[in-house]
């Protein structure tokens, strides 16, 4: 089993979807919005060691299996069929193709031939299953932020001179948390790439801030930002040169 969020972490999780739930929210259903499954990270099994690209999103789409069991396992099990089970039915949506070109330039090959190097990530464990993140129940976002920036702690605590890429404008409140303040980005928010970025100089990392995939594919500056992170990889990170 490979992921770099840790049990303790996980049934904190499962507790505060419990609760919202006990509190009158809703688990999602194919027929009616609400409580997402939980998200359990995904990490491949040789990306702590030999590092690679770790991707965090803002969150799952849809109910994402919060009619399945919750259980670490079973969690465990629905992001592995999406990444390290070979093609899949989302790889022509532009989160996945924005992914599958980075690894492709970076790790050489397609994402599903590439997963030993890379991990996914979200900045929200539990989702609402419709809309947009930014847009659900304050309440189901305001209850998960401190237990999700202890979890992506965790997480960016495994990597080494990798590429973290964040592909949500909005972060919640929960990436700065978790690298302990506001780093010093160097910014570049304009049409060509609306990208952020900065290299974490103890752990070697270098990430990247930017919009979501969708978003940047609707402003036309997607090929560019693709591009733009590629080049900072192979200028800042030893081992994309």
């Amino acid at each position: 089993m490979s992921t770099f969020l840790t049990r303790p972490t996980f049934e904190r999780l499962a507790q505060i979807r419990g609760q919202l739930i006990g509190q009158g929210f809703a688990s999602a259903t194919a027929d009616g919005p609400g409580v997402a499954g939980i998200f359990l990270p995904w990490a491949g099994r040789q990306l702590a060691e030999a590092g690679g690209l770790y991707w965090i999103g803002a969150a799952t789409e849809g109910p994402y299996g919060a009619e399945g069991e919750q259980s670490f396992e079973a969690c465990h099990e629905r992001a592995a069929v999406l990444c390290d089970r070979g093609p899949h039915a989302h790889a022509h949506t532009p989160l996945w193709l924005f992914l599958d070109g980075l690894t492709r330039e970076l790790l050489g090959g397609s994402y599903d031939r590439t997963t030993d190097r890379w991990g996914w990530s979200a900045l929200l464990k539990i989702g609402w299953s419709t809309g947009r993140p930014e847009d659900w129940p304050p309440e189901l976002v305001e209850r998960q932020q401190a237990t999700c920036a202890a979890a992506l702690r965790e997480e960016i605590a495994h990597l080494r001179h990798s590429l973290v890429f964040v592909g949500s404008l909005d972060d919640f409140g929960i990436l700065g948390e978790a690298l302990g303040g506001v780093p010093n980005w160097h910014g570049e928010q304009d049409d060509a790439t609306g990208l952020w970025w900065f290299r974490d100089e103890a752990s070697g990392n270098l990430f990247v801030h930017g919009c979501h995939p969708s978003a940047a594919r609707r402003g036309h500056f997607s090929d560019a930002a693709l591009d733009r992170t590629v080049m900072l990889a192979r200028n800042l990170l030893p081992r994309f040169v």
